[in-house]
């Protein structure tokens, strides 16, 4: 009888014994949420950008960062261009300073307050191109945190960035080609030539001469004079004729 009955005893106290460790434990998990800090970081899960540049339109790719923890920290939040992603200029941010930038990395330095109501934003000017593109935002505090879940993050967008091709290519020929040949060869010689080759030179003509025995043919050449010329060499004759009789006459007749 009496062991039966130490034996139930033992077994509440042990049973007792485990609550109470289990309860140790929760009280130990929210102590644990009641020190250090509560890190987040965010980046937005929508782009508007130009499609002929790439360019992120507005300000650039959006993110936040904050601390929910019952404790101040000074955090580090730094963001990589992991693919097809290119940072263009210094980011815009709330609350800290941009530490550094690069092509493919911004790191940002900020005091945070314990329990912060509200995230603060950081804007990150960028272009974009291939069809996905990939960001990694990472927040580390000098305070522990007990849920490191949500410390970062990696964002992958599916944004087709590739350049438009033009529409129309301009031809490499041309689509009528010149004619090697002329499609006629002139059928006469220039007019000049054809008259002094078919042509017979006028008289006293002395543009194309060939030289002085020529020049003087064609002075002396048949013409509308000659038959004027003619003529009076007849009538010389005849009157010549008749001077030389009747000169013989009248000698005669004196003898």
């Amino acid at each position: 009888m009496n062991r039966s009955r130490i034996t139930s005893a033992a077994a509440t106290v042990a049973l007792l014994g485990g609550l109470a460790t289990t309860q140790l434990a929760t009280a130990a998990d929210a102590f644990a949420y009641d020190s250090g800090a509560e890190l987040n970081v965010g980046l937005t899960s929508g782009i508007l950008y130009d499609k002929n540049s790439g360019k992120v339109m507005g300000d650039g790719i959006g993110g936040n960062f904050g601390n929910h923890g019952p404790e101040a920290t000074k955090a580090t939040v730094t963001v990589t261009a992991v693919k097809n992603v290119t940072f263009t200029g210094k980011p815009k941010v709330d609350k800290g300073t941009v530490k550094s930038w690069s092509a493919k990395k911004v790191v940002i330095v900020a005091d945070l307050a314990a329990d912060g109501d509200a995230l603060e934003n950081m804007d990150l000017p960028a272009t974009l191109s291939g069809k996905k593109q990939t960001l990694r935002a990472v927040i580390k505090g000098d305070k522990p945190d007990p849920d490191t879940s949500n410390n970062s993050l990696t964002r992958t967008y599916s944004v087709d960035a590739t350049k438009p091709k033009p529409t129309d290519k301009p031809s490499d020929k041309p689509s009528e080609k010149p004619s090697e040949k002329p499609s006629e060869k002139p059928s006469e010689k220039p007019s000049d030539n054809a008259s002094d080759a078919n042509t017979p030179a006028p008289a006293g003509g002395s543009d194309k001469g060939n030289g002085s025995d020529d020049g003087n043919l064609a002075e002396t050449g048949s013409s509308s004079n000659t038959p004027l010329l003619v003529g009076g060499a007849g009538a010389l004759v005849v009157i010549g004729g008749a001077a030389v009789f009747l000169a013989k006459r009248k000698k005669a007749g004196q003898n």
